[in-house]
């Protein structure tokens, strides 16, 4: 691309150049705020053969869409895809995403172009890729997991890791998620639940079975997420107070 294309796109003038500098303002804004946070993991252990160069299969690691912007961080650059709408948002998400590595599989919430997003996910999969996915992303219901996760991993015999994100502090948007962002210097804590297991050949009542599954887990996992934010702020405060944190 040409210099002059970032200034001027066909039809609409200084969108190209928005599109190169909106990301690269967010990622610097991002970056700043993750400086600020202290972020505590437990459960990823459990991920790591599926961090190495080339698994035999790739796994789904599954959270709830307000939840994705700490992991976007500390998995970043571990060449985890991501399937991002061909919209001119998911456009500007995906080249945000990017500029952490995590690459993008282009989808929509329309029929067919969701159908053609899913089977190269499918392939990926297969091939050793892994993924993070937002089962009710792109739109909702909050919170409500959709069966396309389920699909996946049944069709690829992979499993799906619930992650849940909790922050001391944090605002939540008035978005249809409530997107979380944590404030400046608040503590944060990543929980990565066991693993699921969907089998082959599910039946619509089978998958059904699973989806709650899925959704039970991932609820499950922000309860863990919230008990170890808890007992980490009250190890830190015995400590400041120079006693001794229970077993």
């Amino acid at each position: 691309m040409q210099f002059r294309d970032y200034f001027w796109t066909q039809g609409e003038p200084w969108r190209g150049l928005r599109s190169y500098l909106f990301p690269r303002l967010l990622r610097l804004l991002h970056s700043a705020l993750m400086c600020t946070v202290r972020i505590t993991t437990t459960g990823f252990p459990q991920f790591v053969p599926y961090l190495v160069d080339k698994p035999e299969v790739g796994a789904l690691f599954v959270l709830w869409h307000d939840h994705t912007l700490v992991p976007l961080h500390i998995l970043r650059r571990r060449n985890i895809g991501v399937m991002m709408s061909t919209s001119r948002a998911g456009q500007m998400q995906a080249a945000f995403w990017g500029l952490y590595g995590w690459p993008a599989v282009w989808g929509s919430t329309k029929k067919r172009e969701g159908i053609r997003a899913l089977r190269q996910v499918l392939t990926l999969l297969k091939d050793g890729q892994s993924f993070g996915l937002t089962p009710d992303g792109p739109k909702g219901p909050r919170h409500h997991a959709q069966p396309g996760v389920v699909f996946l991993a049944s069709k690829a015999a992979t499993p799906i890791f619930p992650l849940a994100v909790v922050a001391s502090d944090c605002w939540q948007l008035s978005t249809w998620d409530r997107y979380l962002i944590p404030k400046p210097f608040s503590r944060v804590h990543l929980h990565l639940g066991p693993p699921l297991h969907p089998p082959e050949n599910l039946s619509r009542e089978e998958t059904e079975v699973w989806r709650l599954k899925v959704e039970t887990a991932l609820n499950e996992a922000g309860d863990t997420a919230r008990r170890e934010l808890s007992q980490g702020a009250m190890k830190g405060n015995l400590a400041a107070a120079g006693g001794t944190a229970p077993a």
